[in-house]
């Protein structure tokens, strides 16, 4: 399932296909377990914090009931025309490489589990993992994503929006 693009970026920001630009500076930073729990409102657009326990860390443990709920959840954003993006957080030791690696994955597999999900705009890139590399891993099966990030070195690249 291929899905179209609903939002484009440059120059750091975020806009609809309209061309219309998209205000990030009030979105609000949901944990993704409240957000399952409805705990909190949505904005127009919602940054929702999935932590790498959450996902699970690795094939052996991926949480697919969370994963399930989880997309359940932004498929009824999809019926207000309200949008997320999801905000990887390694709430687990990402020193090395191999773990590095694991947490992209899980990432990956998050994305693969909410592929249908029109709400979704696109992933922040997580500070453990290089930007380019994550970018890539999720383009092969999500082309429509856009990239969010805080981090300013990464904001060196006009396409990624600032959040």
């Amino acid at each position: 399932m291929k899905l179209e693009k609903l939002f484009d970026s440059r120059d750091n920001t975020l806009f609809d296909l309209s061309g219309n630009k998209i205000d990030l500076s009030n979105c609000s930073v949901i944990d993704a377990k409240d957000f399952c729990e409805k705990k909190s409102g949505e904005d127009k657009v919602t940054a929702i914090t999935v932590k790498w326990s959450y996902s699970g860390f690795d094939e052996e443990s991926y949480n697919e009931e969370f994963l399930a709920l989880f997309r359940d959840r932004l498929k009824e954003l999809e019926e207000t025309s309200k949008f997320a993006f999801i905000v990887p957080a390694a709430d687990s030791d990402c020193t090395d490489e191999i773990k590095k690696q694991a947490f992209a994955d899980s990432m990956n597999h998050c994305a693969r589990r909410i592929k249908d999900c029109t709400s979704v705009i696109g992933f922040s890139i997580p500070d453990e993992y290089n930007a380019s590399d994550f970018m890539e891993l999720l383009l092969k099966k999500h082309q429509h994503y856009v990239f969010f990030s805080k981090n300013e070195t990464v904001l060196n690249d006009k396409s990624i929006v600032r959040f």
